[in-house]
């Protein structure tokens, strides 16, 4: 029976397949199945894979941030609450999807979801703060994080490269370096949409002064200051070990 060339070499070190084909209880697709399923290498390029639902809702999350922006500074606040409450569902549903279908999983996707998430905030907060919804020195906290965390990943992408070229700085695919959020990142996430979320609705029901909402924004900030601080002790330690790898240090005498 024909076996295709790819699936040779693992039918050939595998015993049960091997039995199987040579008893001729197998056909050849049942055979390419299974050695997708036990070889090591993609059988789908993740890159190329660009068309899925989660960059879908991840792309309408942009779209929907400068709507959102749009309608505070117009005071249209229940539409921008609305706009806001529709784009945080989506940053679930597409997270949600990716986890548990890994084919909807796409390495445009792994960038345009942050991408989305920063943008999202970022236009809610600032225009928030311009039409005196939320206080300046939140608004200075939580762009201070993000500023520090950019600035960081591209240092450490800058020092992780083999070549050290700015070049290569902004290119997503070499896979140089993961940073993924931890569990601070991930409740400071969650505690400013929740502050966004506050902003939102207090002028709704007239509670820009409440009490509550400053000592939510507090709790916020201070969550906000605890995760920039971890982080930066991760990138310092980081740092360290990439500048006491080898190739850096040849790349450091060139």
């Amino acid at each position: 029976m024909f076996i295709p060339h790819a699936y040779r070499g693992i039918v050939r070190h595998n015993r049960r397949f091997k039995s199987l084909v040579n008893a001729g209880a197998v056909s050849v697709v049942r055979i390419e199945r299974c050695c997708r399923c036990f070889s090591s290498k993609p059988t789908e390029n993740k890159a190329d894979n660009i068309y899925t639902i989660p960059n879908a809702l991840s792309l309408s999350r942009i779209v929907m941030a400068p709507m959102v922006a749009y309608a505070v500074i117009e005071s249209h606040h229940t539409v921008a609450l609305a706009l806001f409450g529709a784009a945080a569902l989506t940053d679930f549903l597409d997270g949600q999807i990716a986890r548990r279908f890994p084919s909807q999983r796409s390495l445009l996707g792994s960038v345009i979801d942050p991408i989305g998430d920063k943008l999202l905030m970022g236009c809610s907060i600032l225009s928030l703060w311009y039409a005196n919804l939320m206080p300046g020195w939140y608004l200075f906290l939580v762009l201070s994080k993000d500023m520090v965390l950019l600035l960081g990943g591209i240092i450490l992408k800058y020092k992780s490269q083999e070549q050290g070229s700015l070049k290569t700085l902004f290119t997503v695919s070499d896979g140089s370096i993961e940073v993924k959020p931890g569990w601070h990142g991930k409740i400071n996430m969650a505690l400013q949409c929740g502050a966004v979320f506050a902003c939102l609705v207090a002028p709704i029901y007239s509670l820009q002064d409440s009490n509550y909402l400053f000592a939510y924004l507090c709790l916020s900030g201070a969550a906000s200051v605890y995760s920039l601080v971890r982080y930066v002790m991760t990138y310092q330690q980081v740092f360290t070990r990439v500048e006491s790898t080898p190739s850096w240090m040849e790349k450091k005498k060139k």
